[in-house]
């Protein structure tokens, strides 16, 4: 019989439906190739620098990028202008001023993330990293998300391995939903919401993936879609920003374990990767209290979920969503593809 799960994180719930048990082989996608035109003029190949407007950021080794950082050339987020809060009657609206940034992963072009090295994930983990240092610190910016599409069935435009950062004047519904629940756990309980899920998944060990000193992969108890999957820090952290760099070596690590499984399972499946952290702190005249507890309760974490379905009207209608594959079952497919 299918199975009813609550996620106590994200606050929905998802039907684990064994009824309709499916392996990796269904879930297979088909690859859609990008336009031979777009990848010889490349703007995010080395030598094509020019084409991809001014750089914001690079890290650099002999002169030569690793990464780079570059606006994006249509842009959600403008970081220029002043917020401007209006009200329209009932309805509420902002100025769209934000950042949003271009991550180039590597020089390399032709190269999937289940090929990355340690090293091309790391370069990309301390460019995350010193992009929201430095966007923190503009006091309009009430949340910043660094987000990787992969394939174009996640979103991606351009095939060259990229990343985005985006920096919000608003907090978003989904994560204000996370940081509400770990706020409710941590002033009922005085613990960290994910520290206590972590020490239930170590103890239970169903669901876990890989782990090594610093970090473990698992499939989440309430998965709402098939193989999903969550990185967080063994260590209690609110913010992606204050990983060290060891850290950063455990984090390129455990990531390239899951990219690679997941490209020997699902055969490089379009997925989308996204940081989840703790928005920027700052001090608001009308909310003097806002997220006090932010560093005891809130706890960093990786979000991958590949993109092997679409939403269908269910799904759409109840906000509930239907997994045929059990986490328990998709954990054991993955740590079985391991290299």
């Amino acid at each position: 019989m299918s199975e009813l799960r609550y996620d106590p994180v994200k606050q929905i719930w998802s039907v684990i439906a064994t009824d309709r048990s499916r392996k990796p082989d269904d879930f297979l996608v088909k690859r859609l190739e990008f336009r031979k035109d777009e990848i010889s003029v490349c703007p995010f190949c080395r030598g094509n620098e020019e084409k991809a407007g001014n750089e914001i950021f690079s890290l650099k080794k002999d002169s030569e990028w690793l990464t780079r950082v570059v606006p994006n050339r249509y842009p959600a987020f403008r970081i220029e202008g002043d917020l401007k809060r209006t009200g329209h009657g009932i309805y509420d609206a902002v100025n769209a001023v934000g950042a949003h940034e271009v991550v180039i992963e590597t020089p390399k072009h032709n190269i999937n993330p289940g090929s990355y090295t340690e090293q091309i994930l790391f370069n990309l983990f301390v460019t995350f990293k010193e992009r929201m240092l430095d966007l923190k610190k503009d006091t309009r910016f009430r949340y910043i998300m660094p987000f990787k599409n992969y394939g174009l069935l996640a979103g991606a435009a351009i095939e060259h391995p990229h990343s985005q950062i985006i920096a919000l004047p608003v907090t978003p519904n989904v994560v204000k939903t996370k940081l509400s629940a770990a706020l409710k756990h941590f002033q009922t309980k005085e613990r960290c919401l994910f520290c206590d899920i972590l020490d239930q998944e170590k103890n239970e060990n169903k669901r876990i993936i890989y782990e090594n000193q610093d970090f473990v992969a698992l499939c989440p108890y309430a998965s709402a879609l098939p193989f999903e999957i969550n990185i967080f820090p063994k260590r209690h952290n609110h913010c992606f920003a204050e990983t060290d760099e060891g850290e950063m070596s455990g984090l390129a690590d455990i990531t390239r374990e899951v990219f690679s499984r997941l490209y020997n399972c699902l055969e490089d499946p379009p997925f989308n990767m996204v940081v989840h952290t703790s928005p920027p702190v700052v001090k608001r005249p009308s909310q003097p209290g806002y997220w006090a507890s932010i560093k005891e309760d809130f706890h960093w974490h990786i979000e991958i979920t590949p993109r092997l379905s679409g939403v269908a009207g269910f799904e759409s209608g109840t906000g509930f969503y239907i997994n045929p594959v059990a986490p328990e079952s998709a954990a054991q497919y993955l740590r079985g593809t391991g290299k």
